[in-house]
């Protein structure tokens, strides 16, 4: 009797260290970001200069190693800017890191996609971006490979709020209903 308790308690417990571990997995592959920080930093007739901070969030208990990353970043199907490193560093327990993104924007190939995004931000739309490319990392020595197959994440859910905008836009809208009307801002 003492050894069917001895080994049903044993079983018991590397049970539980097997579900703790895998939901700390799941944690650390199930991450938070958010893209933020959009900058111009410069342009000519051709293209436009852009700044992008992606932040990830770790959610699990354990550290994570980036071992390297390659994205790249389109709006409306366009690629707008990259992010390159084969750099490996460390992201803390409950904690984020933030990956540092630049690109150049082709004015003639994103020319069809300007009206949309204005309309977008005006309209008080959420800006979404497509993101492809992977990120390797290792997490309790396991080596793990996040693919990005184009897919949406949202850049802001009301871009002029963010940027101070609103109030001016909306004082637009009062003084010139018919423009605002015409512009879809709302």
């Amino acid at each position: 009797m003492k050894k069917v308790l001895l080994f049903g308690g044993i079983g018991l417990a590397g049970f539980g260290l097997y579900r703790y571990f895998k939901y700390q997995i799941d944690l650390a592959l199930n991450y938070d970001y958010k893209i933020k920080n959009f900058k111009v930093l410069g342009y000519d007739d051709n293209k436009i200069k852009t700044s992008i901070e992606i932040e990830i969030k770790n959610n699990s208990s354990f550290e994570i190693l980036i071992k390297e990353y390659d994205l790249k970043i389109f709006f409306r199907g366009n690629n707008f800017a990259s992010a390159v490193t084969k750099k490996p560093f460390l992201v803390l327990p409950n904690s984020s890191f933030v990956l540092k993104t630049s690109g150049d924007i082709n004015v003639k190939e994103t020319k069809v996609s300007v009206l949309p995004f204005v309309q977008d931000v005006l309209a008080k739309r959420p800006i979404n971006v497509e993101v492809l490319g992977f990120i390797k990392v290792k997490f309790l020595g396991i080596n793990y490979t996040l693919n990005f197959n184009k897919e949406k994440f949202e850049y802001s859910a009301d871009l002029l709020t963010e940027v101070g905008l609103n109030k001016k836009v909306s004082e637009f809208k009062v003084k010139n209903p018919t423009l605002a009307k015409i512009f879809g801002i709302k």
